[in-house]
């Protein structure tokens, strides 16, 4: 995966743990939309939203990729995650979610546009 990409990951992840808007936007693109866990189509600030709710809080946290497909503008990451959400949908169990992940190469750098993660198993 484009270096880039790895190092957007994590500054999302950081940002995301602190409830960073700002952090969150600059890896999301402005068009960002997201297949989320709870089968709801969202949107960028629909996402943040929740999140300056309180309602995204994760443990044990892990991201696992399985396959990138790169392109000159476009690269794929697809994986899964697994984290034991603290509220929302699984909330207190160990979630096993599979993501695809497109990102887009815009003059800002690699922004996310596009995520489809939804829960495949809780136990």
């Amino acid at each position: 995966m484009p270096p880039e990409i790895g190092a957007a990951y994590g500054r999302l992840g950081k940002a995301m743990m602190a409830r960073d808007a700002a952090g969150v936007r600059t890896v999301w693109a402005e068009d960002f939309v997201v297949n989320s866990p709870n089968n709801e189509v969202l949107r960028r600030d629909d996402v943040i939203a929740v999140m300056e709710q309180d309602f995204l809080d994760y443990r044990d946290f892990q991201k696992h990729i399985t396959f990138v497909g790169e392109k000159p503008e476009v690269t794929i990451v697809m994986g899964y995650d697994t984290m034991i959400p603290l509220k929302g949908p699984g909330a207190g169990k160990q979630v096993t979610r599979p993501f695809t992940d497109v990102w887009t190469k815009r003059s800002v750098g690699w922004q996310l546009i596009a995520r489809q993660a939804t829960i495949a198993e809780a136990k």
